[in-house]
């Protein structure tokens, strides 16, 4: 559709008041496009809970070379949690990605937003000596009318797509925080079933020399070696815990050279004296989480578009011609020509939106359901893996450690054999893997209750080769 505004059948171009304000009035429409603002920092706000490390949008080498100087400085130490996520806020490829995708949906944003430049036809004839110039000067009259609602509609889409970002990059910050535990867990482990070989070893190769000079029988000495051959499968398994648990995080931390390594502590930190209450944080949950901020918009976004479906229903195409000619002031023309509704009234694009807004409706009642019962779900798991975790190390762990200094004192006064004790040694630290497991999946539920908090739900997954080795060497006692 175009529309006509001004036509010349002379030498002479319009006169200067008329195109000057031909030209303002483009101006000023064409120059106002919706500013998307800076979309790093509303993001950084979004998910400041579970990643207080700003955001950076890399964009030269400058920059680049700023970031790896702070990752460097930061792999020199120690690697926290707190170190984990900020070189994964800065040095996490995706997540620069991420960031620069919600920059190219900015650009179409502004774009969308902008009038359609205009057109202009110029036209020269010549006829018996005599010649005429015609300029024609076109613009979307449609597209005018409706820009304040287009506007609109294409500013809601992009605020969306901003908070499926802000969702993407919290959940890699989130895999990174379990990545690290998983990591710190693996080697702490790993430590331990080391000292069960060990002490398996021994035993082993005692019954061996036992057997050998006819002091052991053949029964009893073929269950050492079996001992021996399922604590060696645990090593390779724990060890292997390790490797991939290490590359896991390298991945998420963005480390690229093999020189880069992390220094992860030697344990776990201790469990807390006390855990959040769900009544801290339950009653403004819904309102924090960024699906349920993301249902409410996509409503309001279809809203919004079935009111200017409504509107414009009938008018498919619409074309208006003025022109004049500058010599003679009496001679004038206009055109108008309408599409005719005989086949299609717009009823069927009318009961689509109808029913798309009725969909995103029951879409984002089901997602406030959704999110009331994720929250609950995703605390009563941080509540009992802490649970599990304190009795470990209440109960468990303490009675262990009794167990073993009254075998002490038993072989002591040699009411027990050698390998009853080794055994026993076995059996405790078993009993320390388990809390070590322990501790280490309540440290991932609480991150994964962060996430549940801000609208991005994580999937529960304790079957990690670590706490499998774990369970293995539990199994044999």
């Amino acid at each position: 559709m175009r529309v006509h505004t001004y036509r010349a059948n002379t030498v002479s171009l319009p006169s200067p008041k008329a195109s000057f304000l031909a030209i303002s009035i483009v101006f000023i429409l064409s120059g106002c496009a919706v500013d998307p603002g800076n979309s790093v920092d509303v993001i950084q706000k979004e998910i400041a809970s579970i990643a207080p490390t700003p955001l950076m949008l890399i964009q030269d080498n400058e920059q680049q070379r700023s970031v790896d100087q702070r990752v460097n400085a930061l792999l020199l130490q120690p690697l926290t949690l707190d170190s984990a996520v900020e070189i994964a806020t800065l040095n996490n490829k995706s997540i620069q990605a991420a960031l620069h995708s919600l920059g190219i949906s900015a650009v179409e944003l502004q774009q969308a937003t902008q009038l359609p430049n205009p057109g202009i036809k110029l036209t020269r004839s010549t006829s018996d000596g005599s010649y005429s110039t015609e300029l024609e000067f076109g613009i979307n009259l449609l597209s005018l009318l409706t820009l304040p609602k287009v506007r609109e509609i294409e500013n809601q889409r992009f605020l969306q797509e901003r908070l499926k970002t802000a969702q993407e990059i919290a959940s890699m910050i989130n895999d990174t925080k379990i990545a690290y535990w998983n990591a710190v867990a693996a080697r702490e482990v790993l430590r331990y079933i080391e000292k069960v070989h060990t002490t398996t070893q021994a035993s082993a190769e005692l019954a061996k020399r036992m057997t050998a000079v006819g002091n052991f029988s053949k029964l009893d000495y073929l269950r050492e070696q079996g001992q021996l051959s399922d604590a060696t499968l645990n090593l390779v398994m724990a060890q292997q815990a390790v490797y991939s648990s290490t590359e896991q995080l390298n991945r998420l931390l963005g480390l690229w050279s093999s020189s880069q390594t992390v220094k992860l502590p030697e344990r776990l930190p201790e469990l807390p004296t006390e855990v959040r209450q769900i009544d801290e944080f339950e009653a403004n949950a819904l309102e924090q989480r960024l699906d349920v901020k993301l249902a409410k918009m996509k409503l309001q976004m279809i809203a919004n578009n079935a009111g200017l479906t409504k509107a414009t229903r009938f008018i498919n195409a619409f074309d208006l011609d003025v022109g004049g000619n500058t010599k003679d002031s009496s001679e004038r023309s206009y055109s108008a020509s309408l599409e005719l509704p005989i086949f299609d009234w717009g009823n069927y694009r009318a009961r689509k939106v109808e029913a798309e807004y009725w969909q995103a409706f029951n879409e984002a009642a089901a997602t406030g359901v959704n999110a009331r019962s994720e929250i609950r779900e995703n605390y009563l798991h941080y509540r009992s893996t802490y649970d599990v975790a304190a009795h470990y190390k209440n109960t468990v762990l303490p009675i262990q450690k009794q167990i073993a200094e009254e075998n002490q004192l038993r072989y002591n006064g040699m009411f027990i054999s050698v390998f009853e004790l080794i055994a026993d040694a076995r059996t405790q630290i078993s009993a320390v893997t388990g809390y070590v497991n322990a501790t280490k999946d309540f440290w991932v539920a609480k991150s994964q209750l962060d996430l549940a908090l801000i609208g991005t739900p994580a999937v529960v997954d304790n079957t990690d080769q670590t706490k499998a080795a774990a369970n293995a060497e539990s199994a044999d006692h």
